[in-house]
């Protein structure tokens, strides 16, 4: 009786393991991410942002800075972002209120005044946000002096329970500012793909209060009150202030000044020296860079087409003809021969041969080679 049949990759293994060769070492596992490297900012005259000079969606661009006076000890300076109304879902008015009048923020080399003390404190990332350990809310003076009207807590997803539903970190946070008249909110920051989604709500959170405290301070808000005269400040930590809540303020960096995330983690980190974000971290805030953009496509996109729909009602009704079946604004739809080609000179297939080709342009590596001839 005959032995079992060979698979068909154990009767090729012996004539490819043969004659086809590796030509670098490589491995079985899922392939990884490329890294994402952040070298510190050189150049002292680098400004990010969009004030006269931005691109189609107005994210960060890098220009150089046309004041002459501009301080050569600053290595970074960005602006708020006009996109930013679609990014984080604002109307102008109100990015002008948050980023108080559209105000630059500059960023300097603090790394030769750095002392491991300071890793214990919080520091201002813009003049409306801090970045720090949850240990600094027990400095009553600091907050008091730096006004700070909110404490944003990145606690980790899985100690969010317990103690009424807030976990360890809120509620010592709370206890820490009673009396302060200091607001207190928490965000869940898990770990993997949930974390993209922490970083709209904790921008959300942010801007909500900014917008809150400065209607008090025009009397219209319900909490007008002793300290209505004074602009809205928030504090947000975790545990260390190195992890967690600085993904959160990388985040907002990103969606309301158009950094990538580059960009964001070095300005970030010249404000805290001590901010140390993994590859984990990294990979996400690249991911919600990919979808602000996309955001920002689509609302840009969006206005332009709401201004043309406009401009055609202004001209009156469509005549009849060419466009006399469409609706007012919208171009009429390409028929498969304007994509394809009315004919196929090369043969059936060739165009979609050609397409597949164009993945291959410019890839001089070929993992292996067939030493059979």
């Amino acid at each position: 009786m005959d032995g079992p049949t060979p698979t068909l990759k154990e009767s090729i293994a012996p004539s490819f393991q043969s004659t086809v060769f590796p030509t670098a070492p490589y491995s079985s596992r899922p392939p990884s991410p490329p890294y994402i490297h952040v070298p510190p900012p050189m150049h002292s005259s680098l400004s990010l942002g969009s004030s006269s000079k931005h691109d189609r969606n107005g994210a960060g661009t890098l220009e150089e800075e046309d004041d002459p006076n501009h301080d050569s000890d600053v290595l970074m300076t960005i602006r708020p972002s006009p996109s930013a109304v679609h990014t984080a879902g604002l109307t102008q008015q109100e990015l002008y209120t948050v980023t108080q009048g559209l105000l630059p923020q500059s960023a300097r080399d603090g790394s030769s005044t750095w002392v491991y003390e300071s890793r214990r404190q919080a520091q201002q990332v813009l003049s409306y946000l801090y970045l720090g350990p949850a240990s600094a809310v027990k400095d009553r003076a600091f907050l008091e002096r730096e006004g700070i009207t909110m404490v944003l807590c990145a606690r980790d997803a899985r100690f969010a329970t317990g103690t009424g539903g807030e976990g360890m970190l809120v509620s010592g946070v709370r206890r820490a500012v009673e009396g302060m008249g200091v607001e207190v909110e928490g965000i869940d920051v898990a770990d993997g793909r949930e974390l993209v989604g922490a970083f709209p709500v904790a921008a959300a959170k942010v801007n909500q209060h900014l917008l809150a405290v400065a209607a008090a301070r025009e009397g219209v808000g319900a909490g007008a009150g002793a300290g209505a005269e004074r602009p809205g400040r928030v504090l947000v930590v975790c545990e260390t202030g190195n992890d967690r809540s600085a993904a959160v303020v990388a985040a907002y960096l990103m969606a309301m000044y158009g950094l990538d995330t580059v960009q964001a983690v070095q300005f970030m980190q010249l404000k805290r020296f001590c901010v140390a974000l993994g590859d984990d971290f990294r990979f996400q805030l690249q991911t919600y860079g990919d979808i602000l953009r996309a955001r920002g496509d689509v609302g840009a996109t969006g206005g332009q087409h709401h201004h043309h729909q406009q401009q055609q009602q202004q001209q009156g009704p469509a005549q009849p003809g060419e466009a006399g079946n469409r609706a007012p604004g919208t171009a009429a739809k390409r028929r498969i021969e304007q994509t394809m080609g009315e004919t196929d000179e090369g043969g059936e297939g060739d165009m979609s041969m050609e397409i597949d080709d164009e993945r291959y342009e410019g890839r001089s590596f070929a993992p292996f080679v067939d030493r059979s001839y």
